[in-house]
């Protein structure tokens, strides 16, 4: 599956190590087996025919967050992001998804199974709650913290479309993603009341399905192929501004591998790039007119936040001053910034209940420099940050993790 030109970046590798220096899994473990430049040379060999996959093999290419801090600081332009995700096919290929992945799989192409599951999920946690919380934990975080799922999905809640407050500035479609939809209600709510006070009109298409995001960065690209083609004919219209994500992992998706995806599919990928050219996190669109809501805003009690650039909304979709923008904006937020707020935070969508022991020291030096900061709240724009950092951080600190949206639309409607 490796091109020729992919094969050239093998050879490009000088061995610098200047990836290593931001690499979560080499910082966490000083083991060149878990640095990029270590990764590299490991598939170069099997590129040659050096080296056959193994469950070793697999361990090592595996244990990358696919953070891609990497690439973003190779010297040599080395596309190691590319092979890491080319390999991880390559691997998928030859082990197969495994029962759990399977059924995973099968879930994030059948909205209506989703659904059905999230309110069963929904009801048991309810029941739980009732008879107190058992000591469980899943991956790192304990079973209490886990957020609840909503009780309706959010798209049924909200309805198909929410008009513009006063005169309308243009129309958007809302790519909600899973997170949103089944647990995060609270993010959807506050995006929708932001962008309508802005005079943006939303529409929330009913017949949207998950990104496909989780599947093809598994490997798995072929079993993306349904969700991918669902979502291109739901997002590909005109008469809209923007297809706006709350979710950095599906803004990525859509802004910069799906194109690729379709690619590798062999198949045209004309309707992707439009698509792609229209993606924009919420934080962009609101930064952009932040300036007219400053009489709307409403003052408070003086907060101490902090901001997590996520790996995909800071590397994938090159976001990262727009959500400071509306932090300073805010008269009742004192913005701190935490050293090295680009670091992965470990927890890398699913990565944190695969690799247990590896993220959980990744995710520990992410807590220790959030509590340094001695900020009360945690702003970031992803929802699989927002689980990791929220699971983790010690109850006892007191320390909220919400969506930078969250905190706008508080100040805005006071909620």
């Amino acid at each position: 599956m490796f091109s020729e030109s992919l094969k050239e970046d093998l050879y490009h590798c000088l061995k610098c190590g200047m990836c290593q220096q931001n690499c979560p899994t080499f910082r966490a473990t000083r083991r060149e087996y878990f640095a990029p430049r270590g990764r590299v040379q490991i598939i170069k060999h099997y590129v040659e025919g050096d080296t056959l996959l193994s469950p070793v093999f697999r361990d090592a290419i595996m244990s990358c967050t696919l953070c891609d801090a990497c690439a973003a600081t190779c010297p040599s332009g080395v596309r190691i992001d590319h092979v890491f995700r080319t390999m991880r096919s390559e691997l998928a290929r030859a082990f197969g998804p495994g029962l759990a992945k399977r059924a995973l799989f099968s879930i994030l192409r059948n909205r209506s199974l989703m659904r059905t599951g999230a309110a069963l999920g929904h009801a048991g946690q309810r029941l739980i709650v009732g008879h107190g919380w058992p000591p469980w934990r899943i991956g790192n975080i304990r079973f209490s913290r886990f957020p609840r799922l909503n009780a309706r999905p959010f798209g049924k809640t909200i309805g198909d479309q929410v008009p513009a407050r006063g005169k309308r500035v243009g129309r958007v479609l809302y790519f909600t993603g899973c997170a949103t939809e089944l647990f995060n209600e609270n993010v959807g709510k506050a995006v929708v009341a932001v962008l309508s006070s802005l005079g943006f009109e939303v529409i929330v298409p009913a017949d949207q399905v998950c990104c496909g995001a989780p599947v093809f960065l598994a490997g798995f690209v072929q079993e993306s192929a349904p969700n991918i083609r669902t979502n291109l004919r739901v997002l590909d219209r005109d008469g809209f501004d923007a297809v706006v994500v709350d979710c950095a992992t599906c803004g990525a998706a859509l802004k910069k591998e799906i194109p690729r995806v379709v690619e590798e599919l062999g198949n045209d990928p004309s309707a992707a790039l439009r698509v792609a050219g229209k993606v924009r996190d919420v934080s962009e669109i609101v930064a952009e007119r932040i300036g007219t809501l400053p009489s709307a805003l409403k003052r408070g009690s003086r907060i101490t936040v902090t901001y997590h650039d996520p790996c995909h909304l800071a590397r994938g979709m090159g976001v990262t001053k727009e959500p400071r923008t509306i932090l300073d904006s805010l008269p009742n937020v004192r913005l701190v910034e935490m050293s090295d707020a680009g670091a992965c935070c470990g927890g890398a969508g699913s990565y944190q209940f695969e690799n247990v022991d590896l993220s959980h020291r990744i995710t520990s030096r992410k807590m220790q420099i959030i509590e340094e900061t001695g900020a009360s709240v945690v702003a970031t724009g992803c929802p699989g940050c927002q689980l990791t950092l929220a699971g983790n951080l010690e109850p006892s600190r007191g320390i909220e993790v919400v969506h930078t949206v969250q905190l706008l639309a508080r100040s805005l409607f006071g909620v």
